[in-house]
């Protein structure tokens, strides 16, 4: 009579298969305990805050730390600032750029992005609005006009004048307006709420901290409109230009 072959499930080396494979398919998951932790960020920031200017033009410099602690992997949409001073809101910087690294001499654009568990990001993030079209348009007209005018008054100079030469004042006075309309760094207690707008929402974050600008910081951050007859913050980078460099402390700690 012909043999009957034994069940599969009698052979070990079907069963060796199947453990491997197994083997291989868990490696390539999260560890069994991360299945079950719930979707997590955990935010730090620098105790120092950078807060400057473009033309009045209202920029946060802040070092941003989002951890991803949970178990599942989270989206970052965007994140920003919400200022107010003494009560009154002063509105919202959206993040537009950061720096790869703390060595990094220019910035790249700030994009979504995700993170797995256990994935941090981490760097200095610039706040600010971006001018709307018109302001945009006038800005770089104003900054062509300007520029002509300087770069004009340098070529007419004679041989081994090294005096620096200013742009006529209807030149420099869009500027000057432009600063008038939208500078706010003004003396006072501030509070700034940072938003992290993650996927899913629930794992969305947000703390209130707080700074204080004094007189002289808010002076320092005006006199940099001296320099615009020459060009300065404008066609070209000023040092002095970098800002106030504040303490920063939870809101209410």
């Amino acid at each position: 009579m012909p043999t009957t072959p034994a069940p599969v499930y009698f052979d070990w080396q079907f069963w060796s298969a199947v453990l491997a494979l197994l083997a291989l398919a868990l490696s390539q998951l999260p560890p069994v305990h991360l299945w079950f932790r719930p979707r997590r960020l955990d935010v730090e920031v620098h105790s120092r805050l950078q807060v400057t200017h473009k033309v009045g033009n209202p920029n946060v410099g802040m070092y941003v730390s989002i951890r991803n602690t949970g178990g599942r992997e989270l989206r970052i949409r965007a994140t920003s600032l919400v200022v107010s001073r003494e009560g009154t809101s002063l509105g919202t910087l959206p993040a537009q750029n950061y720096f790869e690294t703390p060595s990094s001499q220019s910035s790249v654009l700030f994009v979504p992005f995700s993170l797995k568990p256990g994935e941090t990001w981490a760097h200095g993030a610039n706040f600010l609005q971006l001018f709307d079209r018109a302001t945009e348009k006038q800005y770089r007209e104003s900054e062509s006009a300007l520029g002509s005018d300087i770069r004009r008054k340098l070529a007419a100079r004679a041989e081994g004048d090294k005096q620096a030469v200013e742009a006529e004042p209807h030149l420099v006075k869009p500027f000057l307006d432009l600063f008038e309309r939208l500078f706010v760094w003004l003396p006072g207690e501030y509070v700034v709420e940072l938003k992290v707008d993650a996927e899913p929402g629930a794992t969305s974050f947000s703390k209130k901290y707080r700074f204080t600008l004094y007189e002289s910081d808010s002076q320092e951050l005006k006199s940099q409109i001296e320099d615009y007859p020459y060009g300065g913050g404008l066609s070209y980078n000023v040092d002095r230009h970098a800002g106030a460099f504040v303490p920063l402390v939870q809101h209410g700690g």
